[in-house]
C-alpha cells in the first residue's frame, strides 16, 4: 500500500520566544544540538516508513528558510505546498489530503508534525506498519504515545482494548495534575501525539461530513494553487478558512477511529518546559542557557531559563515558562514589534543579517550561497559599498564584470544596475554598507531576478 507521508511545518512556534520568532519558528530550528533541525530529523525519519514522496506542508513566508533546510534535489526529492497564511491543522491537512488523491487516489497519508522528538526510530516505524495493517479503508488511525509521566501539556486518547488496533472511546482535553495523575494510571491511555494515518479517501469523506464549508473554501484555494520554483502556492481562498485543528473539526466527531500505542521516548518540542525537560534527558551540558554565540555565564541558585540572542536577552523563572503563547499580545503592547522576529532574513539567494542601522546608514552581513545570485537591481536613492570577508564574487556593474577575492572592495552608486554571484562551492561572505538620505527596502527596481519575486521584497 502506497503511504505518502505528510509533514506540517506551519506552526509560528511563539511559544519557544526569542528562541524561536515569527520568521523562523522551532521547527527550523536544531534546539536539542543534535545536527539536524526538527524538519531535518521528521524527513528523515517519515522516509523509512515509506518510498513514496514526502509531502511538507509549510508556510509561504518561510519558502526560502525550508529551500535551505532540504536535500540539495528537494526539487526531486519532496513536494512541498505552502499556505498563504496559517488556517491550523484542519486546512494543512484538508490540502495535503486533495494532494495524495489527485496523485493516486488509492494512498493513504502519514501526518506528523514537524516538531516532534522521536527517541526510536525503529519503534516508529513498526508501530506505523501495525496501525497500517489493522486499519479498514473507512478508518482513521492514529498513534498515541505510552504516557511516562502525569503530563498536563498533552491532550489524552482513552481507547477500548482490541486485538490489533484499539477502538478510540474518547479523546480527554489537556487536564490538571490530578487528572493526568489517575488517566495514567490505567491501562488503555496514551498522549495524543497528533500523528494521523489512513487512507486519503477516508480523510476526505470525514472533512466533507463534518466541515463541509471548509472543505469547499479549501477546494477552491487547491484549485487556485499555482507552481513555481519547485513550491507549490495554494490560492488565496484559503485565507477565508476558518483556523480550526483537525483534532476539534474531524476526529473528536468521528466513530471509525483506531490508536496504536508507540512506546518509546518522545516529546512535543512546543514549550520551553518540554524543551529543557528533553534536553536533561540527553545530559545537555546548559540545558536551560542558550546562546546565539557569545559566552553567557550564569550564577543563581534560583530554577530559571537565560536566552541570549543578537537583539534580545530573556531571563525567567521556569514556573513562568509553561505558557510563552501570550509575548506576541505583550512585544505589540509595549511597541516592540521587531523582536517577534529574528534579524537574520532567509532569501533564495542566501541571507542577511543587519548589523547596525541609523538613520543615514545601514550595515547588514549578506551571505550568498554557492551558485546564487541577487538580481539585477538599481536603488534610487541609496548608494551601496561592499566588502568581500570570504569567498569570491562575480560582480556586474552596468556592463562591467569584476571579480573580487577576500579583503577587495567596491561601490555602487545610486540608479547604477548591479548584481553579485557566487560561483564558488562555498557560502560567499559580504559585509554591505548603506548609505543615503533614504533607506527604504522598498527602493528598488528589478531588471532581471531568477526567482521571479516581486518589486517590494529585497535583493
Amino acid at each position: 500500500m502506497a503511504i505518502y507521508p505528510v509533514i506540517l511545518a506551519g506552526g509560528s512556534g511563539t511559544r519557544l520566544w526569542p528562541l524561536s520568532r515569527q520568521n523562523h519558528p522551532k521547527q527550523y530550528l536544531d534546539v536539542l544540538d543534535s545536527g539536524e533541525t526538527l524538519i531535518q530529523s521528521t524527513l528523515a525519519r517519515v522516509r523509512l516508513c515509506s518510498s513514496e514522496m514526502p509531502l511538507i506542508i509549510a508556510q509561504a513566508e518561510h519558502r526560502f528558510l525550508l529551500q535551505h533546510q532540504l536535500d540539495h534535489d528537494f526539487h526531486e526529492s519532496t513536494n512541498v505546498l505552502l499556505e498563504p497564511s496559517s488556517r491550523n491543522t484542519l486546512g494543512a491537512v484538508a490540502i495535503a489530503c486533495l494532494e495524495v488523491l489527485k496523485i493516486n487516489p488509492d494512498a493513504s497519508m502519514l501526518v506528523v508534525p514537524a516538531d516532534h522528538f522521536v527517541a526510536d526510530t525503529q519503534a516508529f516505524l513498526s508501530a506505523v506498519n501495525h496501525l497500517s495493517a489493522a486499519l479498514e479503508s473507512d478508518e482513521i488511525g492514529l498513534l498515541g504515545v505510552t504516557p511516562s509521566y502525569a503530563a498536563t501539556q498533552y491532550g489524552y486518547i482513552e481507547y477500548q482494548l482490541g486485538s490489533a488496533a484499539h477502538p478510540v472511546q474518547s479523546f480527554i482535553e489537556k487536564p490538571d495534575e490530578d487528572r493526568a495523575q489517575s488517566l495514567i494510571e490505567k491501562s488503555n491511555i496514551v498522549w495524543n501525539g497528533g500523528i494521523v494515518l489512513a487512507k486519503a479517501q477516508a480523510v476526505y469523506d470525514a472533512l466533507k461530513q463534518y466541515c463541509p464549508s471548509s472543505l469547499v473554501l479549501i477546494e477552491q484555494a487547491y484549485a487556485q494553487s499555482f507552481d513555481q520554483y519547485g513550491f507549490t502556492f495554494i490560492g488565496a481562498e484559503y485565507n477565508k478558512v476558518v483556523p480550526l485543528s483537525f483534532d476539534v473539526g474531524v476526529l473528536e466527531k468521528h466513530g471509525k477511529l483506531k490508536v496504536v500505542p508507540l512506546d518509546c521516548e518522545w516529546d512535543d518540542l512546543g514549550s520551553w518546559p518540554s524543551l529543557i525537560k528533553r534536553r536533561q534527558k540527553l545530559n545537555h551540558p546548559s540545558s536551560s542557557v542558550f546562546s546565539s554565540g557569545k559566552t553567557v555565564l550564569a550564577f543563581t541558585d534560583h530554577e530559571m531559563v537565560l536566552v541570549e540572542d543578537d537583539d534580545v536577552v530573556m531571563m525567567a523563572d521556569k514556573d513562568k515558562l509553561a505558557d510563552m503563547s501570550k509575548i506576541s499580545d505583550f512585544l505589540i503592547a509595549h511597541k516592540l514589534t521587531d523582536l517577534l522576529n529574528r534579524i537574520d532574513i532567509h532569501r533564495p539567494w542566501g541571507q542577511f543579517k543587519v548589523l547596525a542601522q541609523s538613520p543615514n546608514y545601514v550595515v547588514k552581513h549578506l551571505q550568498v550561497f554557492p551558485g546564487c545570485q541577487i538580481s539585477l537591481q538599481s536603488h534610487d536613492h541609496r548608494q551601496e559599498h561592499w566588502v568581500v570577508v570570504k569567498g569570491e564574487a562575480r560582480i556586474q556593474l552596468d556592463e562591467q564584470e569584476l571579480v573580487l577575492v577576500e579583503g577587495q572592495a567596491v561601490s555602487v552608486a545610486r540608479k547604477q544596475k548591479h548584481r553579485l554571484k557566487n560561483e564558488q562551492a562555498s557560502v560567499l561572505e559580504i559585509i554591505e554598507v548603506q548609505s543615503g538620505s533614504v533607506l527604504d527596502e522598498n527602493d528598488i527596481v528589478r531588471y532581471d531576478d531568477e526567482y521571479n519575486r516581486h518589486i517590494k521584497v529585497k535583493h
